[in-house]
């Protein structure tokens, strides 16, 4: 079954406009990108197929995020990115100095998925889910990204004695192996875990589980390769030669392993999101950040920081103290919004946190925080906090009457 045969979305060459520099001005020097998902997609559910009318052709999303100065972009295969379109895709991205963040695997669409990709039961969904994993990690090398990025989608379990979570987890890993194994660890995988939906019970459903599966992946390896040293250079070999050989094979696998945080899906286990930073941050794993947010009941990605103001923050502040420079890309659904707006405002509220934090850090800033954590009272950490909102701050933003002025002169409107 070869499911790339499937017609890729239709892209056309468009001419490259002039860019608002205003805008860019917001931007500047923040590693942005976009899933081009949510500019494209009528973005149905359950209920209906097609919510959202505004939803843009995927060349005209392009030249949006061009104008705006988001110089990433990430796609799925297939169906965003395929055979079809991948020329015109790269030319597109190419004349606007753009580039590609990540090439996921689709391997939930479809229904042959329909009891999951790596961890379905059936060996041949398995393998086809593998396959087009590492034909997506193939375009992610050829294209330049650092990584792909990984949801696990259809692949979980629920009710009882149907599934065995065991046998899914170890079926994840070798297909984690074989990915990063077929391009030599020239492209890393950007777990992004989740508790449930589409199955009650996802495979990697926290952090926790994410940083697992990381070491467990290159642990394995790791051991692959010294099975392998010691079958090439036999059992004589001296310690220093065998060690050193092993250490050139292994080198390019280390760190290839990371997480992306998508912030709603921290918010359906009833958690926090700035511990999860916390804790991909001292484990030197984070490589990519899904801000939005939700109620935490279902997965609607509303936009970042609409309801939980602290925790995000308190993220921007971990970010900001770490002095992380990776790949911010908002990830939202706005079924009832216009979607160039909904991005703009999400990059608006990156920005907005991230001044926030950044004052929160000026002058005696540091010494009150330590402070407050000493202390441990929740009214004196409330009552700074406040003030610090309270007194204002400056931030790069993006005026949302550009997309109504980019609408028509593309006569979107």
């Amino acid at each position: 079954m070869d499911l790339t045969d499937a017609s890729s979305v239709p892209v056309r060459e468009i001419p490259r406009g002039q860019p608002y520099e205003e805008a860019r001005r917001a931007t500047e020097g923040r590693r942005f990108s976009a899933g081009i998902w949510y500019f494209i997609w009528p973005l149905g559910d359950r209920f209906s197929r097609g919510v959202s009318p505004e939803a843009v052709p995927l060349e005209v999303a392009v030249e949006f995020l061009y104008r705006i100065g988001v110089k990433g972009v990430s796609f799925h295969y297939p169906g965003e990115f395929g055979p079809q379109n991948e020329a015109t895709i790269a030319g597109l991205l190419r004349e606007r100095g753009m580039h590609v963040t990540s090439i996921a695997a689709n391997v939930f669409s479809d229904p042959v998925f329909r009891y999951g990709g790596p961890a379905s039961h059936i060996e041949a969904v398995r393998e086809l889910a593998t396959r087009l994993k590492i034909e997506a990690q193939q375009l992610c090398v050829k294209y330049g990204a650092a990584f792909q990025t990984d949801w696990a989608g259809r692949d979980g379990f629920e009710l009882y004695f149907l599934y065995d979570p065991v046998e899914q987890w170890d079926w994840t890993r070798e297909n984690y192996v074989r990915m990063l194994r077929a391009v030599n660890g020239a492209a890393g995988i950007a777990i992004e875990f989740k508790p449930y939906d589409a199955p009650e019970h996802a495979v990697i459903k926290t952090v926790e589980d994410a940083l697992e599966m990381c070491q467990q992946v290159e642990r394995q390896i790791r051991d692959e390769v010294v099975a392998e040293v010691r079958a090439s250079l036999g059992s004589e070999v001296p310690t220093s030669e065998f060690a050193s050989e092993v250490a050139r094979r292994t080198a390019p696998y280390e760190g290839v392993m990371g997480v992306n945080i998508e912030d709603a899906h921290v918010y359906l286990e009833g958690r926090k999101v700035s511990e999860a930073v916390r804790k991909t941050l001292a484990s030197g794993r984070l490589f990519l950040r899904h801000n939005n947010d939700s109620e935490g009941r279902i997965d609607n990605d509303l936009l970042f920081g609409s309801v939980h103001f602290w925790d995000a923050l308190e993220s921007a502040l971990l970010l900001r103290q770490a002095g992380w420079d990776g790949i911010i890309e908002p990830d939202i659904f706005p079924q009832r919004d216009d979607p160039l707006k909904a991005f703009v405002a999400s990059l608006n509220s990156v920005n907005f946190f991230d001044a926030l934090a950044r004052k929160l850090l000026e002058g005696e800033g540091p010494e009150r925080l330590r402070e407050l954590q000493q202390r441990k009272r929740p009214s004196e950490a409330l009552d700074w906090l406040q003030r610090v909102v309270a007194s204002g701050v400056e931030y790069p933003r993006i005026d949302l009457a550009l997309v109504d002025q980019f609408r028509r002169e593309l006569r979107l409107a």
